[in-house]
């Protein structure tokens, strides 16, 4: 199922930036690298609200494709990442909520951020929980859809798996705190950043990681 006028539905709007078609999903170079590159999505190419909608069977299909993306860009980018970390990269959702693209995307950046205190003191009257197990968003989101903020970040002692419900953020919430953790506000909108160097990285990026799949 496709939507009209919805950008990740229409492959016409980012086959340049296409890394892997897939078992169902899509893995792409996203607009707005905030990183020097390696900064990628993942999204189902049937119109979905939101990871957290996902039916069981591709909720399992998306879990080997997080690791396989992962490898990747360790491989590549291994250099700019910390030593010893279990999943040296960190993983975001906008669960309808923030969003610009009204379709479910797993954002993917080459480093490791610890998010968690920022949303909690920008949003202290949301219920922020740790998941526990694989799937537990999909089976909390089932039984109660509302609106989420969802980040994965590696360290070397743990994987920490995180949701935040029912904040009240802004556009593009978590690619804004991102950017300002890593000092770069000018690449947090990917409507306005440089386009010369965006489309820099984000060919190096696809050129680097098609290969892994």
């Amino acid at each position: 199922m496709t939507e009209p006028n919805c950008s990740f539905c229409d492959i016409r709007q980012f086959e340049e930036r296409l890394i892997a078609e897939v078992d169902g999903f899509y893995v792409i170079a996203t607009l707005g690298q905030i990183t020097d590159g390696g900064y990628v999505l993942l999204f189902p190419v049937e119109h979905t609200p939101c990871m957290g909608a996902l039916p069981n069977e591709k909720a399992e299909v998306s879990d080997r494709l997080i690791a396989k993306i992962a490898f990747a860009i360790v491989a590549e980018y291994r250099t700019k990442l910390p030593f010893g970390s279990l999943m040296p990269i960190t993983l975001f959702e906008h669960g309808i909520v923030g969003q610009t693209v009204k379709h479910a995307h797993l954002h993917f950046i080459p480093t490791v951020l610890d998010l968690t205190p920022r949303i909690r003191g920008d949003f202290p009257d949301s219920v922020v929980k740790e998941l526990q197990w694989a799937g537990q968003l999909e089976v909390s989101y089932r039984n109660n859809p509302r609106p989420y903020l969802y980040w994965v970040t590696g360290k070397a002692e743990d994987v920490a798996e995180r949701v935040c419900w029912n904040p009240p953020a802004p556009l593009q919430y978590l690619r804004v705190i991102v950017a300002e953790a890593l000092g770069r506000p000018e690449r947090a909108n990917w409507r306005t950043m440089d386009p010369e160097l965006d489309k820099r990285l984000w060919s190096e990026t696809v050129r680097l990681l098609r290969p892994y799949f």
